[in-house]
C-alpha cells in the first residue's frame, strides 16, 4: 500500500517475510511529519507487533531502501457485501465476505449500500436472515434475503355478515393497491350494502396499512321488547316505610303500610310486546327482527279500563290498590287485626277502615268511608267520612278527637271531644266531654247518663239520667247547628280579643 501526505510518500507491504516499509525520497525532507504519519498509519492498519525504532532508525539515516519493521502476518482486509438480483428479478440474493486480518466486519449498512447497488432498495427485506449472515460464517454463497411484493389487502366478514374488515399491506417494489381494486373485490364478492367509499380512499391516500379498518357495516335486526307493566303505586307495599323529616328525625308513627287510591286514578299501563325493526346484511340480505312476547292485561277486581287507551287501568272505585294473583285489584277495605300502633303506624285511607283492636294513644285514623273499631280510642284522632262504630268506647282523657261525617255508636265517651254530621247512639255514657251531632244524641242504655261537659244536637238529646247529685256543672244545647254555634263562639272570642288589644295600645298612646 501506499499512503501520501504533505510529508511525502511512502509504501507499506505485507510480504511472507514481514510487514516492509518503503521511503520515498522525498519523505527525508520533513521527517518528523513523516515518522509521525507513518505511526498513524500503523495504528490504522493494526499492524502488530511493529518496530518502531527501526523506522526512527531509517529516516535517519536516510535510507530509501526497504525496511521490515513487523512479523509477517496478512494484510488486513474489511469484509464486505456481494449483491445481485435473481435472473426473474424478483428477489435480491447477498453473498457476505468475512474480513481478513483485523479488518472489519461487514455490517447492515454495506448490505443495504450492496442492496441498493442492484436496484433492490425497495423490495421486501429478511432483516433476520441478513442479521444472521452478518454474524455468521456458514453462509459462503449467495442467499436470497429479499424479495419484490406487490400490494395486496384481506377482507374478513363476520359471522353474521354485518361486517367487513379490510387489512391492507403495502408493496415493496411492486405495484400498489388502489381503490377501484378494492371496490372491484366488493363488487365480485358481493358486498354491497353499507360500504364506506370514502374510508377505502382515506385508507389508500394515507396509507394505513397492517390495520383493521371497518369498511362495510349492515344493520343488525332490533329483536322486539316483551310486554310489561308500569305500575303507578307501590306494589312491594305493606312493608313499614317510617317517614323521615330534612333534619333526619324518623316518624315511626307514618309507616305509610297502607296506599290509597281514588276512583278513576290511574294504577297501571301495559305496554305491549313490539315487533322489533328487521336489520339488513353487507350482502343486501334482510334479517328478520325477533318480535317480542305479549302479556295479558292484569285487570282484575274493581278495576276498569280507560275510554281513551285499552292499556290503562282505572281505579274503579275509592280504596287500597294492591297485586293479588298477579293481577291488579282495588281493595276498598282495609283490616287491622290488631291495634293501631307502633307496628300499622297512622292510617289514611278513602276506603273504609275495621279494627279489631285499639286505637292506642298518639296515633291517627283517618278514612272517607266506615270505620268500626272492635276495641276503644285512647288518646288518638279519628276521622271518619262514613258511619263510626266503636265498640269499647272513648277515653280521651281531655286529649282524644273525633270526627264523623255519618252517624257514631259506641259504648261509652269520657272526657273526649267529639263531633258528627249524623247522630250520635251511646250505650252506657257521656261524662265530662264536648260531643256535638247534627242530628241527634242518645244515651238509652241500662245507664244511660250524661255527666258533665256540654252536649249539642240540632234534632235532640234523649238519655235517662243528666247531670249528677254532687251539682256537676251539665250543659244541654238543642236546636241550631253545632258547628255553626262554634264558629260563631269562636268569631265572639277574636272580637273580645281584639277590643282588648285596642285598649291596651288606647292607654299605650294616652299615657
Amino acid at each position: 500500500m501506499t499512503d501520501n501526505s504533505h510529508s511525502g510518500n511512502f509504501t507499506i507491504k505485507f510480504e511472507p517475510h514481514g510487514v516492509t516499509l518503503f521511503l520515498g525520497s522525498d519523505c527525508l525532507a520533513n521527517k518528523s511529519g513523516t515518522f509521525a504519519t507513518i505511526k498513524e498509519t500503523i495504528s490504522a492498519r493494526q499492524i502488530e507487533k511493529a518496530d518502531i525504532s527501526v523506522i526512527e532508525k531509517a529516516l535517519m539515516e536516510n535510507k530509501t531502501d526497504p525496511v521490515i519493521f513487523a512479523p509477517p502476518q496478512p494484510e488486513p482486509t474489511d469484509g464486505k457485501v456481494l449483491s445481485k438480483l435473481s435472473d426473474d428479478g424478483n428477489q435480491v440474493l447477498i453473498k457476505v465476505e468475512s474480513p481478513v486480518g483485523k479488518g472489519r466486519k461487514a455490517e447492515m449498512n454495506d448490505v443495504l449500500d450492496a442492496i441498493r447497488l442492484v436496484g433492490g432498495e425497495k423490495f421486501f427485506l429478511d432483516v433476520e436472515k441478513i442479521e444472521s449472515m452478518l454474524t455468521s460464517a456458514r453462509f459462503r454463497d449467495f442467499f436470497p434475503v429479499g424479495e419484490r411484493r406487490n400490494g395486496r389487502f384481506d377482507v374478513t366478514v363476520s359471522k353474521d355478515a354485518t361486517e367487513a374488515v379490510i387489512n391492507l399491506m403495502q408493496s415493496f417494489g411492486g405495484e400498489s393497491i388502489d381503490v377501484q381494486d378494492i371496490l372491484s373485490y366488493l363488487q365480485r364478492n358481493n358486498i354491497v350494502h353499507g360500504v364506506k367509499k370514502d374510508l377505502v380512499e382515506k385508507i389508500i391516500e394515507e396509507g394505513i396499512y397492517n390495520q383493521n379498518v371497518v369498511i362495510a357495516v349492515g344493520q343488525n335486526a332490533v329483536n322486539g321488547e316483551d310486554g310489561a307493566i308500569d305500575y303507578y303505586f307501590d306494589i312491594d307495599a305493606g312493608r313499614p316505610k317510617p317517614q323521615i323529616n330534612e333534619e333526619g328525625e324518623v316518624n315511626f308513627r307514618e309507616l305509610n303500610l297502607f296506599q290509597k287510591c281514588k276512583e278513576g286514578q290511574p294504577l297501571a299501563l301495559k305496554k305491549p310486546g313490539t315487533q322489533g325493526i328487521n336489520g339488513m346484511t353487507i350482502h343486501g340480505e334482510e334479517i328478520s327482527a325477533k318480535p317480542g312476547r305479549d302479556i295479558p292485561l292484569p285487570i282484575g277486581l274493581n278495576v276498569k279500563t280507560s275510554p281513551d287507551d285499552p292499556n290503562l287501568i282505572l281505579a274503579a272505585c275509592d280504596g287500597q290498590p294492591k297485586i293479588q294473583n298477579n293481577r291488579v285489584n282495588v281493595i276498598p277495605l282495609i283490616e287491622v287485626n290488631g291495634n293501631v300502633d307502633f307496628s300499622t303506624g297512622n292510617i289514611d285511607f278513602t276506603g273504609s277502615v275495621h279494627i279489631k283492636g285499639n286505637v292506642i294513644s298518639g296515633f291517627t285514623v283517618k278514612a272517607m268511608g266506615d270505620v268500626q273499631i272492635g276495641g276503644c280510642v285512647e288518646i288518638s284522632t279519628i276521622e271518619c267520612g262514613g258511619n263510626l262504630s266503636i265498640r269499647q268506647g272513648i277515653v280521651g282523657q281531655e286529649k282524644a278527637l273525633v270526627v264523623c261525617r255519618g252517624n257514631i255508636n259506641t259504648k261509652f265517651i269520657d272526657k273526649a271531644t267529639v263531633y258528627a254530621d249524623g247522630d250520635i247512639f251511646v250505650e252506657e255514657s257521656i261524662m265530662f266531654s264536648k260531643v256535638s251531632s247534627s242530628g241527634k244524641i242518645s244515651v238509652l242504655g241500662k245507664k244511660g247518663f250524661i255527666m258533665g261537659g256540654t252536649t249539642r244536637a240540632s234534632k235532640g238529646v234523649t238519655c235517662n239520667q243528666l247531670g249528677t247529685v254532687t251539682q256537676t256543672v251539665t250543659l244541654i244545647e238543642v236546636g241550631g247547628s253545632p258547628t255553626l254555634r262554634d264558629e260563631l263562639e269562636k268569631l265572639e272570642n277574636e272580637i273580645r280579643t281584639s277590643e282588648d288589644q285596642a285598649d291596651i295600645h288606647q292607654k299605650s298612646i294616652d299615657s
